[in-house]
Formats: structure tokens, C-alpha cells, sequence
């Protein structure tokens, strides 16, 4: 199966290693007291992808895009709270999308080993969300796929996803 993540932040959320200036809110709230997301998410990617490539969960579906939204999601409006629960089986590309969120005021000041803890339960709650949907494809285990990232999850090191930058 092939794995890939699409994130979506709001303008709070400032990754390590970069600058926090500008450090711009788009929704128009109070300036929120910043955090930082430790989390090196291509490297959380890679990782799931490669534990994930050789397996097969159903002839139904190829790939699972996970929609990953990081923001203070309530202060967005519409923006976040439209796909809190979005899931969309797309037939013809083989391939399943599910959204997946985390609460930046909930996480912007954890360690990085809990913020990977936060992407892993985002992860499997977009994964669970499959089983209610109206039109889900009809070949695909996704109680297996969360049972594999389950998997994935405990044979991990939280270490291995920190953002790191040489200095």
C-alpha cells in the first residue's frame, strides 16, 4: 500500500528550526502564545511508507492519503471544522483520504515524544473513521491497516521523527 501525508496548518504553527518571525494568525483572533512542532512529519511519512509498501489491506484501495490538520482549529472557522470528520473513497485512483487532526493549543509546548504520540492517535483516528463511512470500498480491511500502524507504532523510537537542524 502506498502512504502519503498532506498537511494542512494554520499560520500558528511554527516547525523547528525555522524562524518565528513573522509568526502570522490569519483568522483574525488574538496573537496566540506560540508553541513549536517538533515533529519532522516527511520523516513520520517515510517511515509509515516504507513499513506499509509491502503490505496489501483489500484490491479495493492502492493508497490512504492522511489529511493531517495542525492548527487552533476552532478559531478557523470553517477553515477546520468543515473536515473534521472527512473521509472520501475515490474509486477510479484507488485510494482513500482521511482527515486527521490536532489541536495546536494542546500540543504547541509538549516534547517531541508527545506531539509524535498526538500524530499517531490522529493517524489511527482517521484510519478508524473509515469503518462509518456512507460509500466505503467494499475490499479493504481498514481494521488490519490500523492494527498495521498499530504495529508500526510500537516498534518506533519518537527520537527518530525530531526535527533536527544543523547549527
Amino acid at each position: 500500500m502506498n502512504f502519503h501525508i498532506r498537511t494542512t496548518t494554520g499560520g500558528e504553527v511554527i516547525f523547528e528550526g525555522f524562524a518565528t518571525t513573522p509568526a502570522t494568525v490569519y483568522y483574525g483572533g488574538p496573537p496566540p502564545e506560540t508553541g513549536r512542532w517538533r515533529v519532522d512529519i516527511p520523516a513520520f511519512e517515510a517511515h509509515c511508507a516504507r513499513h506499509l509498501a509491502p503490505v496489501s489491506f483489500g484490491a479495493s484501495i492502492d493508497t490512504f492519503f492522511f489529511g493531517l490538520e495542525i492548527a487552533e482549529l476552532d478559531g478557523w472557522g470553517d477553515t477546520f471544522t468543515a473536515t473534521r470528520t472527512y473521509t472520501s473513497y475515490r474509486p477510479k485512483m484507488r485510494a482513500l483520504v482521511s482527515v486527521g487532526q490536532i489541536e495546536w493549543a494542546e500540543v504547541k509546548h509538549l516534547p517531541c515524544a508527545e506531539q509524535v504520540a498526538a500524530l499517531w492517535a490522529a493517524l489511527l483516528s482517521s484510519i478508524e473513521r473509515v469503518a462509518s463511512m456512507k460509500r466505503r470500498p467494499k475490499d479493504f480491511d481498514a481494521e488490519a491497516l490500523a492494527s498495521a500502524v498499530r504495529l508500526i507504532m510500537a516498534s518506533s523510537d519518537a527520537s527518530m521523527f525530531a526535527i533536527t537542524h544543523a547549527q
